[in-house]
């Protein structure tokens, strides 16, 4: 009886220390524990870098205006083409039974950025004044498309009902304005009385207009190229079957993105004849001329792959030595009992119900919260109603993603006559019996008539 006590008060302190983070419900006559996890932390990222970005100059001014110098420069180039995209997550796994692994992403944890073309300046300062000037404005322009977002990830999942999209525009660029003459560097030779010379009547002014546009969308989650388990959807997740040998499982997962990029440059050449006031503009579609010879720099679609990642959960796992029971012949109204351990040789604690199918055998504790590497004691009442063989069962429903229903059978056998002692019936005086043995000894009575 002290063992018992000793278990009982073993039990209730497990549930009073270990946290419960299972939930146990009744599923019609049955029960399911459902477990949750959340891994490590992750990052996924990917840089498409045609041309790596880079940025030379002088930074800031130089010299300083603390010197002997009257004046500063400033002169820095910068200029590349590459996006990418990165997010920052962990993975959740549910379960029973087979495992449902997905993705969160934290709060603005996914950044996406693009960067195309080239800038440059280059100033000069007055140091007496602080006034600052270009040293010409053709060394100073700036033909960059450029663009960053933030965003959630896993939950927004690029995907293509909701795309992750950048884009920038550079708008009347002008890159050259000028007459003829100042083109051909003089007169061409050719004077209209009155007018004067031809080339100079004819006016040119050459402008860019540019879009650059990305997005990023149908994007998905998986083990590897070779299961595909995953589909390009906004609902991801993986459905793994649970670690058979050992209780840690390491999930190799990788994630991918179809993104669809182009670039439109326009040239306008506008030739204006001023004596006549007429203007021609021309369209010239920059991206259709070099298309063929750099079609991957302006316009395309790619699959980007991200950089694998691991991603690893801890499950429970059931053992107990003894499944099956034969309890002692028993009279009703008496009881045996029997005590069995429960242990968690996994890496994550478990988490179980204890149910008995039989009003003849009670089970106690009907809850557990076993440690990794603990075990807990179960005590079995037999406590007969009736006579005769009574069998039983005992189910354990736990957050083992392996065995999350595990069953010990139970024989009892309760009998009025072949026991030690007969049933008292109210009045009658108790009597001791011996039994006849093969060799024809005589019963005898102790006590009654």
């Amino acid at each position: 009886m002290k063992k018992i006590i000793y278990s009982l008060f073993l039990s209730a302190l497990l549930l009073a220390v270990l946290p419960i983070s299972a939930e146990i419900v009744p599923n019609g006559e049955e029960w399911r524990v459902y477990d949750e996890q959340y891994s490590d932390e992750i990052e996924f990222e990917y840089r498409d870098v045609l041309i790596p970005k880079n940025k030379w100059g002088t930074g800031d001014w130089m010299p300083g205006c603390g010197g002997l110098m009257p004046l500063s420069l400033k002169f820095n180039f910068e200029y590349g083409a590459e996006m990418g995209a990165k997010m920052r997550g962990r993975s959740k796994a549910q379960w029973p039974e087979s495992v449902k692994v997905f993705f969160e992403g934290n709060t603005d944890g996914g950044s996406a950025d693009m960067f195309y073309g080239m800038n440059m300046e280059a100033l000069w300062k007055n140091c007496y004044s602080g006034a600052e000037n270009e040293l010409s404005k053709w060394l100073n322009f700036d033909l960059s498309f450029e663009d960053a977002k933030t965003f959630q990830p896993f939950l927004l999942d690029g995907n293509v009902d909701n795309p992750v999209s950048m884009e920038d525009s550079v708008d009347h660029f002008q890159l050259y304005e000028g007459t003829l003459a100042d083109m051909v560097g003089g007169s061409c030779g050719l004077n209209i009385p009155l007018i004067g010379d031809v080339c100079s009547l004819i006016h040119f002014n050459f402008e860019l207009d540019g879009k650059m546009y990305v997005e990023i969308f149908g994007s998905r989650i998986g083990l590897d190229e070779k299961q595909e388990r995953s589909l390009f959807t906004d609902n991801q997740y993986l459905v793994i079957d649970p670690p058979v040998v050992g209780t840690v499982m390491v999930i190799p997962v990788f994630y991918e993105s179809k993104t669809y990029y182009k670039i439109e440059v326009i040239l306008t050449v506008t030739i204006t004849i001023r004596i006549l006031e007429l203007k021609f503009p021309i369209e010239i579609k920059l991206s259709d001329l070099v298309d063929n010879i750099a079609g991957d720099i302006l316009n395309g679609e790619k699959l980007w792959k991200y950089n694998s990642q691991e991603v690893s959960f801890n499950f429970p796992a059931i053992f107990m030595e003894n499944r099956a029971h034969k309890f002692a012949d028993t009279m009703p109204g008496d009881e045996d009992y029997w005590e069995f351990d429960v242990e968690n040789i996994g890496t994550r604690a478990m988490e179980a119900k204890v149910v008995s199918n039989d009003s003849n055998f009670i089970v106690i504790p009907d809850t557990l919260n076993i440690a990794p590497g603990e075990k807990a004691a179960v005590t079995v009442f037999f406590k007969p109603y009736d006579v005769g063989t009574q069998k039983g069962v005992i189910t354990i429903y736990s957050n083992d993603p392996v065995e999350p229903v595990s069953k010990v059978s139970l024989f009892g056998y309760s009998s009025e006559n072949d026991t030690q002692w007969t049933q008292v019936i109210e009045g009658d005086e108790p009597r001791w019996e011996i039994g006849t043995m093969d060799a024809g000894c005589s019963i005898s009575v102790i006590g009654g008539e």
